[in-house]
């Protein structure tokens, strides 16, 4: 069966044979024709010049009826149809015909030709083929030059340079005509025989050269289109197909390697998925899920391959049709009408038909071909408050143990001071200035205990709604205080430089707090062997900023942006922390208006940095 390709090329080829048949065909019997009209041309030329010698001697002896007996012989002779002898005016003198055609007019066949000394030279003899039956016949016009001899008749050949005009009409020798035929008949199926086996010839030259290997990289590249790329075209030699049928083979190892590595790229990007705690997705512009991390399929109760490709709606909340944005909050909708990233609260369904409430944070992406996505980080709500209360539970239990050392030294001095009263009271040894002495140092005390645990209620109390001017002094001064023990026992130093003791930062005062001992105990833990703590704060560009500069072992570059995100924890002293610390202090700044960056080096420490509205700012603006 024939390829498209041999097709084509058989139709384009097979008109070009014939065509070139026939124009064989018709060269062939061009140059027949011609070689017998040359020919005849000769013949005729030699016959013309015989006469003209035998009508001279009929002329120099004046005896017409000798020249019209050679003219009316000369129309006998074979291949000649007729004779004329003109004069050079054109008039007939004499004729081979039977019928009289003496005395008739031809100049207008003598028109074109020098018979005289107006133009210089005597013309030639003129050969005209006239197209007027088989083969067509050629008229000769052969002017009889005028010599000396003539001269008694016609006058010095100066002046007459011609004594008159031959003309003579002849016809192809039909035996002539049928060889030529003949001739033509024999060749057509010899020229038609000799292109074939040109053809034939060429055909299977294209076929060896061209069209196998056409073929075969056709099919080879069919095979590496349905998806097995190890295939390859392996033609040796130094052609134009060869190279092409190499270079195809370089490009499919160069497409199968990247193939390979993009697999690779692939399967680290699904195992880094898998590793995030969180539920992940990334969702199509139309609603199908594009990947999911192993998170997400715990959630919903489905094994990954059951989960990519189906539309979300579908696996997340038991659809078979898109929800109404005008009902739900669809995330989808949501960003494609904002263009940003948003975070809203909704309900899934799981593989058991169970509705689990989740916590969805969302934001737009495009892929590598410019197509539109979302990502969506999904926390059911339950373990988010889960993971919350581990997080302050674990703040509490820190705090309680250097809350119990500060109002212990406290309780100790009220507890001597009693036990001296009491003995002084009972053996009457106690005089009144040494007893009011004791008592003050009881009501100072106590003073003291009050203030700790005041400090400690406003670090635990309730974040709220509206944010309020918080006194940044106070804050950093009772974080320090309700983890003094911690600091002493760490052998650690702490600098305090407030620029300004009335600095006030928009926020909430449990809030700052808990920002301040989540970075101080950080510092503190990447200090085993004790060090220096730089507290700073000043207003900038309508912000209140703070910065902790600690002398700690330093973040190398590539952990230094993980340090924000939740459940990630490196601590120095050996210990292991929840790693929801600085993950709180970010979304508690950032809920707040504000900013928090850090920046470190290994071995020099770490500065966490962090900024809030100025309430005095604020307040002055509203006042204006």
């Amino acid at each position: 069966m024939m390829s498209p390709l041999s097709r084509r090329i058989a139709s384009w080829l097979a008109p070009g044979f014939v065509a070139g048949a026939a124009a064989l065909l018709a060269v062939s019997v061009w140059i027949g024709q011609a070689a017998l009209h040359h020919e005849v041309e000769q013949s005729s030329l030699r016959m013309a010049s015989l006469f003209e010698s035998s009508l001279r001697n009929a002329m120099l002896q004046r005896d017409l009826d000798g020249l019209s007996r050679l003219i009316a012989h000369l129309g006998t002779l074979p291949g000649v149809q007729s004779a004329e002898l003109l004069t050079p005016a054109g008039e007939v003198r004499f004729a081979s015909s039977t019928d009289n055609r003496r005395g008739q007019d031809r100049g207008a066949q003598l028109d074109g030709l020098c018979l005289d000394l107006r133009c210089g030279a005597v013309s030639e003899p003129r050969l005209n083929w006239i197209e007027d039956g088989p083969g067509g016949r050629l008229r000769v016009i052969y002017p009889v030059r005028n010599q000396a001899p003539c001269a008694g008749c016609h006058g010095p050949a100066d002046t007459n340079p011609v004594n008159g005009v031959l003309m003579l009409d002849f016809s192809p020798n039909q035996a002539d005509l049928a060889a030529r035929n003949a001739a033509s008949r024999r060749l057509l199926p010899a020229a038609l025989l000799v292109l074939a086996a040109l053809a034939a010839w060429v055909a299977w030259v294209l076929r060896r050269t061209v069209l196998e290997p056409v073929v075969n990289l056709r099919d080879v590249m069919d095979r590496f289109g349905a998806g097995d790329l190890a295939v390859r075209q392996a033609r040796a030699g130094h052609d134009e197909l060869a190279r092409l049928g190499q270079g195809f083979d370089r490009m499919a190892g160069q497409i199968q390697s990247q193939v390979a590595a993009l697999a690779g790229h692939g399967a680290f990007l699904q195992s880094l998925l898998d590793g995030a705690p969180d539920a992940m997705l990334l969702i199509g512009e139309d609603h199908r899920i594009v990947m999911a991390n192993a998170a997400y399929g715990r959630l919903i109760g489905r094994p990954i391959n059951h989960i990519v490709g189906q539309p979300c709606y579908r696996i997340s909340r038991g659809r078979s049709e898109p929800c109404p944005s005008t009902l739900v909050h669809c995330p989808l909708a949501e960003c494609r009408q904002t263009g940003t990233s948003g975070r809203m609260v909704m309900d899934f369904v799981s593989a058991d038909g169970q509705r689990v409430d989740v916590e969805l944070d969302a934001a737009p992406v495009h892929d590598v071909q410019g197509r539109w996505q979302i990502v969506e980080v999904i926390r059911p709500l339950q373990e988010r408050v889960r993971f919350s209360q581990e997080q302050r539970l674990s703040a509490i239990g820190l705090l309680a143990n250097g809350v119990a050392h500060e109002i212990h030294n406290p309780l100790a001095s009220i507890r001597l001071a009693l036990q001296t009263c009491l003995r002084g009271l009972a053996d009457d040894s106690l005089e009144r200035d040494e007893l009011e002495h004791y008592l003050r140092v009881v009501d100072q005390q106590i003073d003291r205990c009050v203030h700790i645990t005041q400090r400690l209620l406003r670090l635990s109390q309730p974040s709220a709604e509206q944010s309020l001017p918080v006194a940044v002094h106070d804050a950093v001064e009772d974080v320090l205080t309700v983890l003094g023990e911690e600091i002493r026992r760490a052998s650690v130093r702490v600098h305090v430089d407030l620029r300004g003791p009335a600095l006030r930062a928009l926020g909430d005062e449990g809030e700052l707090r808990q920002v301040l001992v989540n970075v101080v105990q950080n510092a503190v833990h990447a200090m085993p062997a004790g060090g220096d703590i730089h507290i700073r704060a000043w207003r900038e560009n309508r912000m209140v900023r703070m910065e902790l500069q600690d002398g700690g072992v330093g973040i190398d570059a590539e952990r230094l942006p993980l340090i924000f995100l939740p459940f990630y924890s490196r601590r120095a002293d050996g210990q292991r922390g929840t790693g929801l610390g600085l993950a709180i202090c970010k979304s508690l700044i950032e809920q707040r208006q504000g900013w928090i960056r850090a920046t470190s080096e290994l071995g020099r420490g770490t500065r966490i940095e962090w900024a809030l509205p100025d309430a005095d700012a604020a307040t002055r603006e509203m006042d204006a």
